[in-house]
Formats: C-alpha cells, structure tokens, sequence
C-alpha cells in the first residue's frame, strides 16, 4: 500500500465512541466498568488495548465486537448508530462485520484446517459452492495451504492460530478483534502471528483491534489505548513500532 492508499483507508473512522459507560447488575447490586469513554478508531488503523487483570479492556472489546451492549452513550459503527441494538441485530451484525481471534483459538479438533476455516460460512447466505476458494483464499494468505487437510489437532499452537486468523478472515470483515492472540504460544509463534496481522494491516487496509498485556505485541500496532480502572489512561502513538521482519521499523 502506498501513503496516498494509506491516507485514503484511514480517512473515515469505522467507529466512534461517545461517553460509554458499562455496568452490570446482579440481585441488586451494580458494579460498574467502563467510565464514560470518548475515542475514534479510523479505518484500517491497528489499535492495541492495554490494562490490567480488571481495568475493563475485555469488557470493551466485547462492546466493540457486538459480544456486549453498552449501559450508556453512543456507539457508531461505520457511521450507523448500534448502541441499541437488540441481541439478534447485533448477532447479525457481528457476523457479517467482525472476526475474531482468541487465546484458546477455539477451533473442532477433529476437523480439517480447511473444514475449521468454513465454519462461520455456515451462518452466512454464501451459497456452498463458493465455500471451499473462500477457505482456501484465506489460508493461503496465512501460508497454511500445505496443511489444509490436516486435522487442527496435528498442528502447532502457531500454526492454530494462524487457522483462527484464516477463519476470521473468510467473510471479509470490516474489522478483526485480537483477544491476547500471542497468549498461548512461544516467543517465536507468537512473532510470526504478529507478523501475519500486521502483513493484513498493511497491505490490505485490515482494521484491527489487539487486547493485549504484552509490551512486545502492542508494539505491532500504531496506536495504544491505554485503560485503567475503567478509564483511559492515556492514548498514545507507538514511538517504535516493531514491524514484519523484512521490513523496517516505523518511527
């Protein structure tokens, strides 16, 4: 992608958050969690979340992924207002939109690399016979299509996740969510996912919002959000963003 590409791609903001605030009640008793939060996030940015065990960062990505709905304020999203939408709308609006990628990688032991990478066409309106290029699409972009038959019990913590990348990748989301994807694997794994969703960033424009606890993988990203106690802290540019090894370092 070239700067004017670039430019282009982070010209409009896919969402916009205005005073969010989260509580939950149980008998009778409420505890709050987010604090009234004002942010943006433009299009094709990668933004990494930041926050200790309880500052509320799980919980905002859950709002932010359609997982959960706010208590208060306002939530666009491309521009269209969902902070009241109801469990079925934003279910509907969650698969068409969103991917996800998370800790445990969450895919069928028993099943084919390629079978797990089609699961979420399964709840689409894609007519069948379009599913197997789809798959096969995103798997190559994860440089999995030598392991596409193989069972995703024969494969290495890495390798799974670059699967779960793959299968959050089949329906063309607007955006992708990172739950603490680097959490399970090794130094080395955990780098090549990095890469994988910087390289998707990059060069296709891929929004992408990272909940991490790592230093070193939030410096993957261009913009940190930091939270505390349900607050942000700070909002801050990566000085030193670590890029794919056969690149540079952006300053």
């Amino acid at each position: 992608m070239n700067k004017a590409d670039e430019q282009e791609c982070k010209l409009d903001a896919i969402i916009k958050i205005s005073q969010l605030k989260k509580q939950y009640e149980n008998d009778g008793v409420v505890t709050p969690v987010l604090h009234g939060l004002d942010f943006e996030v433009p299009k094709g940015q990668f933004m990494a979340i930041m926050g200790p065990s309880g500052s509320g960062k799980s919980t905002l990505m859950h709002i932010l992924g359609f997982l959960d709905s706010l208590t208060t304020g306002k939530y666009f999203f491309e521009d269209r207002d969902v902070s009241g939408l109801s469990d079925d709308e934003l279910a509907a609006l969650r698969g068409e939109k969103v991917g996800f990628i998370f800790q445990a990688f969450n895919l069928l032991p028993k099943a084919s690399v390629l079978e797990n990478v089609k699961l979420p066409l399964l709840y689409s309106n894609v007519p069948p016979k379009d599913w197997d290029k789809m798959a096969l699409e995103a798997i190559d972009s994860v440089g999995l299509t030598h392991r596409k038959d193989n069972l995703s019990n024969q494969l290495s913590g890495g390798e799974k996740q670059r699967v779960a990348i793959a299968r959050s990748l089949i329906r063309k989301p607007s955006i992708i969510f990172a739950d603490e994807p680097t959490g399970n694997l090794d130094s080395k794994s955990g780098t090549q996912v990095m890469e994988i969703l910087q390289k998707l960033n990059l060069e296709q424009c891929v929004t992408i919002i990272l909940v991490t606890h790592e230093t070193y993988t939030a410096e993957h990203a261009e913009r940190v959000l930091r939270v505390l106690d349900g607050k942000i802290l700070r909002d801050e540019k990566v000085k030193n963003r670590r890029i794919a090894s056969d690149g540079e370092l952006l300053k």
